[in-house]
């Protein structure tokens, strides 16, 4: 059974609502979260955000950082344990070229989902955090704009990075077989995001404790330019898979031939 799914001839692999169905939905999640978070700023942040000793901030904000915690843990267990066990399923089942195809778009489309996240952590929130942070007293690690950044969008683009990895991993092993070693492109893109989740945390000690400005040459913001560089990984990711995209293609003429050949024969 296993085996006649993964011989499947898929049509059209990289149809809008085949192939590219990942990264569609992907994004339009993320924005959606993106939309409530920053919605729930702005009705709440000045009325209740401001002094994290009041009840109405424990109601508005640290449940929203514990849902988000909660919410990301879910989401995590139920993606990274459908990937091992439908993967390990497939494992030495033979592909077809539509299906290896389908799958490549598929990667693309999660790799575009963590860019989109990464994104978002990287530009939109910390804008509008060092607005506040301008302006706005820290009395609490939890701010109105760090509940957000720090505790759902970081983390949420290492899930995603490490998510991207095991589904090719397991679903395109010409590419990403165990036996071919961890690969340059996810060492990158991984490293950027776990990165940035650290290098957060360092940047609130050096303003809690050295300088509250939030001044882009500080010494502190310059590993973030570090972050920049080992997340251009991605691009390494769609240059590994347009190579495997480019053979799967060269592999298919060959057969082609040989059948036109062998007809050509037997006439």
């Amino acid at each position: 059974m296993a085996g006649s799914i993964a011989m499947h001839e898929v049509e059209n692999p990289t149809g809008w609502w085949n192939g590219w169905r990942t990264l569609f939905i992907g994004c339009a999640a993320l924005l959606a979260c993106n939309l409530f978070l920053w919605i729930w700023d702005y009705r709440f942040a000045f009325s209740v955000g401001l002094d994290s000793s009041t009840h109405a901030f424990t109601t508005h904000y640290r449940a929203l950082f514990w849902g988000e915690l909660i919410s990301l843990g879910a989401f995590t267990g139920i993606w990274y344990g459908w990937l091992v066990r439908t993967g390990r399923a497939l494992e030495g089942q033979p592909i077809s070229p539509s299906e290896e195809v389908r799958r490549i778009a598929v990667l693309w489309g999660i790799i575009g989902a963590t860019s989109l996240s990464l994104y978002i952590e990287a530009s939109f929130w910390p804008n509008w955090d060092g607005a506040w942070h301008q302006t706005m007293v820290r009395d609490t690690a939890l701010t109105p704009t760090h509940i957000p950044m720090f505790y759902f969008f970081f983390p949420l683009s290492i899930i995603l990075a490490l998510g991207a990895y095991l589904y090719g991993q397991y679903r395109i092993p010409a590419v990403y077989a165990w036996k071919k070693g961890f690969p340059w492109s996810f060492f990158l893109l991984i490293s950027a995001a776990v990165l940035e989740f650290v290098q957060v945390a360092f940047n609130e000690w050096g303003h809690s404790l050295w300088l509250s400005e939030e001044f882009f040459s500080v010494p502190f913001h310059w590993p973030f330019v570090t972050y920049g560089w080992l997340a251009s990984g991605m691009f390494a990711v769609w240059g590994e898979t347009i190579i495997r995209l480019l053979a799967i293609e060269k592999e298919a003429r060959t057969v082609e031939i040989h059948t036109q050949t062998a007809a050509a024969g037997g006439a």
